[in-house]
This record gives C-alpha cells, structure tokens and sequence, in this order.
C-alpha cells in the first residue's frame, strides 16, 4: 500500500521516475502501471515525442571505433599537408563534427527522461550509469560513453549482475578510463620483449582495485592488497587506448597474440591481448584463476555472487530511491530478494519498487534528475527542432551550438560525459546544496520558463501538493517567472 505522500501519483512518479507531463496518460492502476514500468518494451521518442528516436543513431560499438578511427586518420593527414594553420584547424572541426557520437547520445539521455515512458528503467540506467562510472577524457573516451550506457546497461536492466558486469568490465570504455590498457603482465612476452630493450613494464591496479573497491564486494569485504595485485594480474592484457583502437587492431605484426579474435567486430567485445597477459595462475580471495581470457569472466562471477556485493548494492539502490535515512530493514528487503534470485536484477529492482513505495523517507535529487522532473513535470518545450529543418534541433537560445546540452549538464555540474573521479557523484545531500548549486539550479528553472511551460509555479505546487508554506512563499513571488522558479528549487521540489 503507498504511504500518505505516495497516494499523488505525480509524486509517486517522482519518486521514482521523472513525474508525468501535462501531455501524459496518468494511469488509474498505479500498482499495475509499476509492473509495466519493468516488464514491457516502450519506445525511444524523437524530439517532443515527434516519432522514434532514429534507428541511425543508435551506434554500435563498432561504428563508434570506425568513426573515431576515419577522424583521427584524416586529421593526422591534414596536419602533416603544408597548408595554412586555420584552414588546417577548419577541416578538422568540420571532420570531428561530422564523425562525433557523444551529441547524439547527450540528446538521447535528454529524450528518454523527458519525453519516454519507461520512467523508472531510465532512473535505473541513470543509478548504473553512475555506478559504473567512465567519465571522458580528451574526448576519444567520449565516443564509446554512450555504447556502454545505452547497449551495456540499458539493453541489461532486466538481466542477472553477473552478465553485466562482465560486460561492463570488459568494455573498451571501462578498461580505458581506469587505464588498464597500460597493464602489463610483468611475466607477459611484452614485458620480457620490453626489458630486452631496457624498458620497464608492470601493473596498473587501477580496475582491479575500483572493481573490488566500489563495483562489487566494497572494502567491508576485507581483501588484501595481494587480492588486488593478483585481480590485476587476471585484468592484465585487456584493453586498446580507445583513440588507437582500429589502428592497433590493423597492425597485425604488433596484435598478432590476440587469442581467438580474428574480426574486428568479436575483438572490440573482448579486447584481450594475450601477449600482454601474465601467464599462471593467480589467486584472489582464497579462489584460484587460470590464465586466459576465461579467467576474467570467473572472476566477476565470483565477484558478483559474494554476499558482501549484494550488500553493497542493496545499500545503494535503497539510498538512491529511497535517501539516505533507508532504514536497515528497507534495505534487507533489497539485499534479501538479491540472495534469493542471485542478483537478477529484474527481481531486485522490483524490490526497489515496493520498498520505495511503502517508504516515509525522502530523496534529495540529483541535478540532472532534478532538471528534468522539472523540464517535463512543467510541460516546457526546453528541447525543440531545429528551425532550419533536419538534424536533432537544438536547446531553447537560437544559434547555440547542437553540443549544447552537453553544456548544459556540465552547468548543471551532473554530466556523465565529463571528467570524474571513480565513484561517481555523491548520493549526499550535504554534497548539492550549496550556495553555487542552487545558484545553478535557479538559472536553469529560468531557462525552463523561458521554453514556455504549460504548468506555472502555482499549479505545479497545487497539483504535488506543496506545503501550505511553500505556497505562501510563491504566492509572493514578483512576477510568474519567480513564483515558477520558487516553486521549482523549493525543498518540496528539490526532495520527493
């Protein structure tokens, strides 16, 4: 049964989605539409709900490399021509636009949370996203961001966490973030072929330590940093520098080791150079793992079914839906469905549901979150076509560039295409209510009521049922602009 706050459905789909818009059925089986949110397939909308989202434009992961591949290879032609410095800098602008993915993915997590109907699977992919953190680099990285959140984790919502994170372990994004492409068996033929010319190859334990540290068991479970060193060891020979990939892939003198990856399509799913592996077994957490690539695989199995990762996790999914006063027996419920189906996360994020539906704890939200509650719960046109007809279209100003609402969610300071450190953002309070934040949040509230809102301050408050004394505070307001933006960065808004 929904406890008091959740019997506003427009809350409850805050709580755990994005809210629904003035344009959206609102179901009159709330119970029934939760089990729709997980079981059935929904459609990717195009901008404004103006059919689906192009089939185009989803990427495989072999056509991101081969577009990063055709750019880097033409502007290393253009800068070695002895052509003017600006017409060398116009050609290769005009060559990255053309072959850059990330714009059209940026524009795809915009879509989805505002206009698709499978609200709370994209809160789902938003908690993933962050949880296996890839943030970009120089923006090669960026390239392959989207092929990790969109046919990594998405297309396995549904599926069992040791399938996923295999998946996201192995993949080229994760492996080049956490640098495990310069991880070098120190008994490897590299190694040896490196030191015969005076040069010193070792580990990097970046992976290995966040993939026990934060992915999985977390450091309740008590491993060693001899667990870390040989997790490392069964990570050494994964990974291509992601800018490199095609070209290393074609050089087959130097790649002539990859174990049983003939095509270019199987290696980029499995990008394990056995000449850079360290050979022999390799011992973590009192388990033994062979050599080989099959070693991997084993490992995040035993990983993914240790109680301590279904306590970790548990924990997680309850502080993010739930907040951060999850009470231990919330969280049990969780952890308790988790051991049970042994980690199907479809089962788990069920459990999620139901614990997030009978709760009397509230969640401060995310930034991004928070903008788009906000973008679609008011009904604004914040995303629209571009007036000069084809393309994606642009964010609200005429004349910005289409990279725009990248900038926006680096304004925002919740990008998943920008630069972070391991963990991820904060799921704290404490950590995005600062004097700077709000700032932002205000400034963005301005521009969503700029894009022409069909819901004012007023009747947003009336229809979440505000605080008599939030409401009094926006009846104040100077002008229908204010009274939007109080209503919008008002606690009542900010948590649900």
């Amino acid at each position: 049964m929904f406890q008091k706050m959740y019997k506003n459905k427009h809350q409850w789909a805050r709580k755990i989605g994005f809210g629904f818009s003035p344009n959206d059925d609102i179901p009159l089986d709330i119970n029934a539409w939760n089990i729709e949110q997980l079981n059935d397939e929904f459609p990717s909308f195009g901008l404004n709900k103006v059919g689906l989202w192009p089939e185009e434009y989803n990427f495989s992961i072999k056509q991101r490399l081969e577009r990063l591949d055709k750019h880097i290879t033409y502007r290393n032609k253009v800068q070695a021509e002895n052509i003017d410095r600006q017409e060398k800098n116009k050609r290769v602008r005009a060559s990255k636009k053309e072959a850059d993915v990330d714009k059209y993915d940026v524009y795809k997590l915009w879509n989805s949370a505002i206009y698709d109907n499978d609200m709370f699977k994209q809160r789902l992919l938003h908690f993933w996203t962050n949880h296996f953190t890839v943030g970009g680099s120089n923006g090669w990285r960026n390239y392959v961001i989207g092929d990790l959140i969109y046919n990594v984790i998405y297309k396995n919502l549904n599926g069992s966490f040791d399938d996923l994170l295999y998946l996201v372990t192995s993949h080229p994004g994760m492996l080049d973030y956490l640098d495990n492409q310069t991880s070098i068996g120190e008994n490897s033929k590299e190694a040896k072929s490196l030191k015969e010319e005076g040069k010193i190859a070792g580990l990097n334990d970046n992976l290995a330590r966040e993939l026990l540290e934060l992915h999985t068991v977390s450091p309740a479970r008590k491993y060693s940093e001899t667990d870390i060193r040989n997790t490392a060891k069964v990570l050494a020979g994964w990974g291509v520098f992601v800018g490199d990939f095609i070209e290393e892939f074609n050089n087959h003198k130097k790649w002539k080791n990859i174990s049983g990856n003939t095509k270019l399509e199987e290696f980029v799913l499995a990008p394990y150079v056995k000449g850079r592996a360290e050979p022999g077994k390799k011992v973590v957490m009192g388990k033994t793992f062979p050599s080989g690539p099959k070693a991997l695989r084993k490992l995040t199995n035993m990983l993914a079914k240790d109680d301590f990762t279904a306590q970790h996790l548990s924990k997680k999914l309850a502080v993010h839906f739930i907040g951060e006063n999850a009470s231990n027996g919330e969280v049990k419920v969780i952890y308790d469905t988790w051991k049970k189906s042994n980690g199907d996360l479809a089962a788990v994020h069920r459990a999620t549901l139901k614990v997030a539906q009978g709760t009397k704890n509230k969640k401060f939200l995310w930034p991004s979150t928070w903008m788009f509650q906000s973008i679609r719960v008011s009904g604004a046109r914040f995303i629209k076509e571009n007036e000069s007809g084809g393309g994606f279209g642009r964010i609200q100003d005429n004349g910005r560039p289409a990279y725009e609402p990248l900038g926006i969610l680096d304004e925002i300071g919740h990008n998943f295409w920008a630069s972070r450190q391991p963990d991820g953002y904060s799921e704290k309070k404490i950590d995005w209510v600062s004097t700077e934040h709000l700032d932002r949040r205000i400034r963005i509230a301005s521009r969503i009521f700029r894009a022409g809102p069909s819901r004012s301050g007023e009747e947003i408050a009336d229809l979440l049922d505000f605080s008599d004394r939030t409401k009094l505070v926006i009846s104040k307001g100077r002008g229908s602009e204010e009274k939007f933006i109080i209503a919008l960065c008002s606690s009542d808004f900010m948590e649900v």
